[in-house]
Formats: C-alpha cells, sequence, structure tokens
C-alpha cells in the first residue's frame, strides 16, 4: 500500500507542478480565463484582480506539489490539496452541466479539455488526493531539516519571477496558432472532407390535446388528430450532435470601420505590421509614442499596417482626438481574438505572407533597425 500511496504523491504533485507551470507561462491568459468566471457567477467586480489572482493561483500549484514531494508540511500541504480540488471540481461540474465555459484552462493554450473531460480529471484527482489525506502519516520528509522549507521557499520565488517576467513580457512558450511561424491562412483553412457540426430538429407537436415531441423522421405535420386536423405545431428546437472541425484560427476578422472586410488584404501582403489593441481604454499610453514611430516607418515603406481594436467606433473617435490620431489606420476585430492573437496591449505582430515572423509586447516595440532586420527592408 505504501507503494501505492508513495506513486500517487509523485503523480498529484507533477501534476500540480506541471499545471500552475504551464498556466505561469502564459498568466494573462489565465486571467482571461478566471473572468469568464467572473462574468458566469456575477462578480465582474473582481475582474481587475484576474491577473493578479492568477499568478498567485500558479504559484500555490507548484509550491503544494513541490512540498507535497519533498514531503514538508505533509498534513497542510493535503489538506490545501483537498481545498483546491474540491473547489476545481465544483467549478468544472458547474461548467460542464451548464455549458458556461468551455474550457477550464487548466493547462493554458497548451492542452484544451472539454468541460466534462475537466470535470473528469479532477474527480480522478479528488479520488486520489483523498487516498493521500487518508494515509498522510505514511509520508514523511525526505533529507535534512532545512531542505523542505528551502526548496519550497526557492520554489515559489522562482515561479512568481517566472510569472511576472511573462506577464511583463510574452508567453515563453507558445502554443496559441498566432505563434512566430505560424502561417495565419494555413490556421484559418478546413481540409476536404472535414466534418460538419451535425444537428437534429426535435419538433413539438400538439396531437389530441397533448403536446409531444419528434423527430424530422416521424413527420408530426403529418399526423392526423381524431377530429380529422392535422396535428398543431407548438415548436421546434435544434440540437447539436456531433461538433465538426474547427480550424485552430476562426472569427479571426478585419474590418473597416464602415463594415468592409480587409482580412486577405493584410494577409497577403508581402510584409505587415499589425498594432493589437483588444481595447483602447486598457491600453498602455506610453507606447503609442513607439506606435506613431512604427506607423511613420511602414508608410515611408509600403509596408501595410493596421492597428487592430475591439473597441467601437465612438472610442476610436475619443482616441484619435485624444491622441491627434486622425490619420492612424484603424480597423476593428472581435476583442476575444485580439486578446488572444497577443497578451499585451498594444503588441505588435510582424507578418510576411500571412507567416508570423515576431510578436512585441509593448514595452520592447521594435525601432526601425529591428524592423528593417525583421523585413529585410531599408531602415
Amino acid at each position: 500500500m505504501k507503494m501505492i500511496i508513495h506513486l500517487i504523491r509523485f503523480l498529484t504533485g507533477a501534476l500540480f507542478i506541471f499545471s500552475g507551470l504551464i498556466k505561469a507561462n502564459d498568466p494573462l491568459g489565465f486571467g482571461y480565463k478566471l473572468e469568464e468566471y467572473f462574468v458566469v457567477f456575477g462578480t465582474e467586480f473582481m475582474a481587475p484582480l484576474a491577473t493578479g489572482m492568477a499568478i498567485a493561483i500558479c504559484v500555490l500549484e507548484v509550491v503544494l506539489g513541490v512540498a507535497l514531494w519533498v514531503g514538508w508540511k505533509a498534513r497542510a500541504v493535503i489538506w490545501w490539496l483537498l481545498a483546491m480540488i474540491l473547489f476545481f471540481t465544483f467549478l468544472t461540474f458547474y461548467s460542464a452541466w451548464f455549458n458556461k465555459v468551455t474550457d477550464c484552462g487548466c493547462f493554458g493554450d497548451f492542452l484544451t479539455l472539454t468541460p466534462w473531460q475537466s470535470f473528469s480529471k479532477d474527480v480522478v484527482l479528488l479520488v486520489m488526493i483523498g487516498l493521500l489525506a487518508l494515509n498522510r502519516k505514511t509520508i514523511r520528509p525526505w533529507g535534512p531539516t532545512f531542505l523542505g522549507p528551502f526548496l519550497v521557499g526557492l520554489t515559489a520565488i522562482g515561479t512568481m519571477g517566472f510569472a511576472f517576467y511573462t506577464w511583463n513580457n510574452l508567453p515563453y512558450l507558445d502554443f496559441r496558432p498566432y505563434a512566430v511561424g505560424k502561417n495565419l491562412p494555413e490556421g484559418m483553412a478546413i481540409p476536404k472532407g472535414a466534418p460538419d457540426d451535425v444537428y437534429k430538429d426535435i419538433w413539438y407537436y400538439r396531437v389530441d390535446g397533448k403536446v409531444g415531441t419528434y423527430t424530422t423522421k416521424q413527420a408530426p405535420w403529418e399526423i392526423t388528430q381524431a377530429n380529422g386536423k392535422n396535428a398543431e405545431y407548438v415548436n421546434r428546437k435544434t440540437e447539436l450532435v456531433s461538433k465538426g472541425y474547427k480550424p485552430p484560427i476562426h472569427d479571426f476578422v478585419i474590418s473597416d470601420l464602415n463594415g468592409n472586410a480587409y482580412t486577405d488584404d493584410f494577409l497577403q501582403a508581402e510584409h505587415c505590421l499589425l498594432v493589437i489593441s483588444p481595447f483602447l481604454d486598457k491600453a498602455s499610453g506610453d507606447a503609442w509614442i513607439k506606435v506613431a514611430g512604427a506607423l511613420a516607418w511602414a508608410r515611408s515603406r509600403d509596408v501595410r499596417i493596421a492597428i487592430l481594436t475591439g473597441s467601437g467606433k465612438e472610442a476610436i473617435e475619443s482616441f484619435m482626438t485624444q491622441y491627434d490620431a486622425s490619420q492612424w489606420p484603424f480597423y476593428q476585430c472581435d476583442g476575444t481574438v485580439l486578446k488572444t492573437m497577443m497578451r499585451s496591449n498594444p503588441g505588435l505582430m510582424v507578418l510576411r505572407k500571412g507567416t508570423v515572423k515576431a510578436l512585441y509586447p509593448s514595452r520592447t516595440f521594435p525601432d526601425a533597425k529591428a524592423l528593417a532586420a525583421l523585413t529585410g527592408l531599408q531602415p
């Protein structure tokens, strides 16, 4: 039995360490996922705390995993793990049952789980941690007395530093379909023969005073009632039977302020700069000086450039007035898509014929020399 408990201890610790590190690799993305939960539970006022909470959860997961491995404060660690997994199990069950948040974000963009897969994973973890709780006396610290707190403290500092680094820059490992080297048109394409979504209709018809449900094959509109009249239509619902192929990049549409689409124009351009700001009112104000410099460089070399935002027309016009930017090339795109494309507000994506050549957060916007090196054009 001891061997089984030690194996469970190792696997549980490994899963928490991996889960925490993969989310610390992209704390802003995990923060966006927390904001979705805040909306579901009517606690939108907590949205400003999302990124801070995301970092705290990442650090806590890794620290608990390491502490479990080394056996430091085993009883307290196991109770913390039990409390966390009970909370996560509730969240994933709620998401699965009510179909509210379709991806829990447990493993960031590295691995996407369906709501029921996430719930099943948490149930297995709950059983494993429950076994650890029942056999907690068999978990002993290893090594000298000082080793446990030293490793746990070092883990906390290292994980927090890593999370703050990726938050201030971009994910160290990028698993998104907009990562450097990805071709956006290829990510948007649907392969030949790919399955489509399959739906079924459920018909509600009143027959002889009683409302019943029927399939399309049953053709309830042809049913004759006792009075000789056809059955009476009440309602129809369409349900998804199976999901078809969904390309990694979807809902990515670039349009001007009048609604005209320009997606292909930018993706087919030899060189293209996309300044990405999901919402202008939340963007870093200091970065716009650097954006102005990139705009001037691009215009003088016929490089296609666009400022993509999910903000409405009124917010864009207000921004233009505030920054004297009436000539800036503003285009609109879905805000959620833009938050996936760029973990900075604003940020810069450099494209060449639709392939991502580089990504820059606002704090490290490239100068003319760097842009020239990327594009092969004159500084």
